[in-house]
């Protein structure tokens, strides 16, 4: 570059020699001199951008190991989050279908599929069409008979290994038979159902999270109150098993505990709202409220402002660990959320998906753990990174 702008400065003083164009040579060295001056400012801050792209990506490496370094998700002796030892074919493909397109939970169950994917070809050195590969997606809306079209369709593509994050408990036995007769293996991602069919489900202890919740909530009260609960679903394996650990819990170990009212968002036809303003008018001694979900979670709170009496009367606690619940626990509004971790979820599914293929032996539950988080501990940093918008 320093050659061009020489080059078109000899050239100019050339014809300043020309006696009457003195003026307008000098005018255009000083255009060449400009024009040259910008490309060299352009190059140079094109450089500094590859510079700057380049602690991002070690960045994320950064986070990756701190990943591994901070979680460990084990079953039967097996470490879930690494693929060491495993041996694939060329060309591996596999399917996973989550629960609603639009959530950052579910986004971060495929983001952990994806980098198990990502690793798995790195550690075989596959590239191209050797390389395995991961088909996602979901329905809007968590809607069930959108979750089947879709499992059907991922089927009719006869993948090698299917993970899916069922919706329904009374659904996709059907789905789940035709995979078999078709030689797909099938896993279960944050929630399953009852069939032997499914190799292996990698989630939460959802009945041990909940009694955990419950413990935790008596414990902000001073074990002796009367609390209620909002539950997303009677119809999906979490929501049932939360519940049940939660009533258990209370039921067992906190006598001077009331559960006085329980109602299920997804079968209720009254709003969140409704239903938090009828608990409240019929029991306005309510000491806490807590929820199952990110979505009722954070309906809940909203609904509390609306609603509720003064604030901090009325407790509130959760389930998972979006940016928006953690705004909330900020802010006073939430007193704790029970998290999960999405991401373990589906790197293990995938990895429990590749040992199959490979002919290794399996653990039929993965438990991927929970962790609570309040205020005092929201900067440790493996909280930090259960954290998802």
């Amino acid at each position: 570059m320093k050659r061009k702008m020489l080059a078109a400065v000899c050239a100019v003083s050339l014809l300043a020699g020309c006696g009457t164009g003195a003026a307008s040579a000098e005018a255009e060295t000083q255009e060449a001199l400009a024009q040259n001056t910008q490309e060299t400012q352009e190059a140079e801050a094109s450089s500094e951008e590859s510079e700057e792209a380049e602690p991002e990506s070690q960045e994320e490496t950064e986070e990756e190991a701190d990943f591994r370094e901070l979680f460990e998700v084990a079953a039967e002796g097996i470490d879930y989050l690494s693929v060491e030892g495993i041996r694939l074919p060329p060309g591996v493909r596999l399917a996973m279908v989550g629960k609603d397109s639009g959530s950052g939970f579910w986004k971060q169950v495929h983001a952990g599929a994806a980098q198990a994917v990502d690793d798995i070809n790195e550690a075989l050195g596959f590239t191209g069409d050797e390389k395995a590969e991961l088909d996602y997606d979901a329905p809007a809306d968590s809607d069930i008979a959108e979750q089947i079209d879709i499992i059907d369709q991922m089927l009719d593509k006869s993948p090698d290994g299917l993970i899916i994050g069922f919706l329904d408990i009374n659904s996709g036995k059907t789905q789940l038979e035709l995979a078999e007769a078709n030689g797909v293996p099938v896993f279960a991602a944050d929630s399953g159902i009852e069939n032997s069919l499914l190799i292996s489900e990698s989630k939460t202890d959802n009945y041990q999270a909940g009694m955990e919740a419950a413990a935790r909530l008596c414990e902000l009260i001073g074990d002796k109150g009367q609390i209620a609960l909002l539950v997303h679903s009677s119809e999906t394996e979490t929501g049932i098993e939360r519940e049940s650990g939660f009533r258990d819990e209370i039921q067992e170990n906190h006598p001077n505990v009331e559960l006085v009212n329980v109602a299920y968002q997804d079968q209720d036809e009254r709003s969140t709202d409704d239903i938090v303003a009828a608990v409240l008018a019929e029991y306005p001694e309510l000491k806490a409220y807590a929820a199952t979900n990110e979505d009722t979670t954070e309906a809940l709170a909203s609904a509390l402002e609306l609603y509720g009496p003064e604030e901090g009367t009325v407790l509130i606690t959760g389930f998972d660990a979006s940016d928006n619940e953690i705004k909330l626990l900020e802010e006073g509004r939430l007193a704790g959320v029970m998290a999960q971790n999405p991401y373990a979820m589906g790197y293990a599914s995938a990895v429990s998906s590749f040992r199959e293929i490979a002919g290794l032996e399996n653990a039929s539950l993965i438990d991927t753990g929970h962790t609570w988080i309040t205020p005092e501990n929201l900067s440790d940093p493996a909280v930090q990174l259960l954290i998802y918008k």
